[in-house]
């Protein structure tokens, strides 16, 4: 006797979209869009996070113990194409299940649907770099140096990934010389997207060396954006937060 046929990649991206559809059919309309910025365009069947998980596990458990990573990526690149922030939430939580398989190819990957507009908001982006980029790059150090080269690139998405890739292996001691380098790269960035990135990314750097942190702070004076610096200094000793937000603050800068 033979259990249930496990499904392929495009049925459970079916299967996915019918259980988002119901779930949402259910779940009072959120205002979840207000956490965007206007030039971000996302749409939403406004399900909570805890629900879109519940919908990720009933999913997950067809297939557990029969997909690896190839049908877990090719099931996200499906979900990727969906319009809602929801359907492509849920490819990258699926995928997340697979992380220590990911090769070192799938920083391309990633590159690819970042240029592509597949993640185009900071919630996809922030996604894809703290739960799939960063244990990569944890387990092959050597691919955080290809960041350098997302930095330049005109997607401002790709730009924030490479910040909040380096956040986690920041807040453990890790990548510290390349965070420092690529936040500096991107000192002279408008958006306010990224500089709130650069400046979570410092916060975390300072985590486990804030003297390292505040002689860069320091060093880089009115340099560094307001915004940023805001959120670099967050955990410091309020004393030490004022004495530097005073010292970097530029002609006619508040402080």
């Amino acid at each position: 006797m033979t259990g249930p046929k496990v499904p392929q990649p495009r049925q459970l991206a079916a299967e996915a979209r019918r259980q988002l559809k119901a779930a949402a059919a259910h779940w009072p309309a959120r205002r979840a869009t207000a956490f965007f910025k206007p030039e971000e365009e996302v749409y939403t069947i406004g399900l909570s996070t805890p629900k879109l998980r519940q919908v990720e596990r009933r999913l997950a458990d067809q297939v557990r113990g029969a997909w690896g990573y190839p049908e877990a990526l090719e099931f996200a690149d499906l979900m990727l194409r969906e319009r809602y922030l929801e359907g492509r939430s849920l490819g990258l939580m699926l995928l997340a299940r697979y992380q220590a398989e990911l090769p070192p190819e799938f920083l391309s990957r990633a590159r690819e649907w970042l240029a592509a507009g597949r993640l185009d908001n900071w919630a996809l982006t922030d996604q894809l770099g703290s739960k799939l980029l960063a244990p990569l790059l944890q387990r092959h150090a050597l691919l955080a140096e290809k960041l350098k080269d997302w930095v330049g690139s005109k997607s401002l998405w790709l730009r924030r990934a490479a910040l909040v890739a380096l956040v986690p292996l920041a807040r453990r001691g890790q990548q510290l010389a390349l965070a420092y380098s690529i936040v500096t790269k991107l000192q002279s960035d408008s958006s306010d997207l990224i500089q709130k990135a650069a400046g979570w990314l410092l916060r975390e750097c300072g985590t486990t060396n804030p003297r390292r942190l505040a002689t860069y702070l320091a060093a880089h004076g009115p340099r560094v954006p307001r915004t940023t610096l805001r959120y670099a200094v967050e955990r410091l000793p309020k004393p030490q937060r004022d004495e530097l937000l005073q010292r970097t603050r530029g002609a006619g800068t508040p402080a």
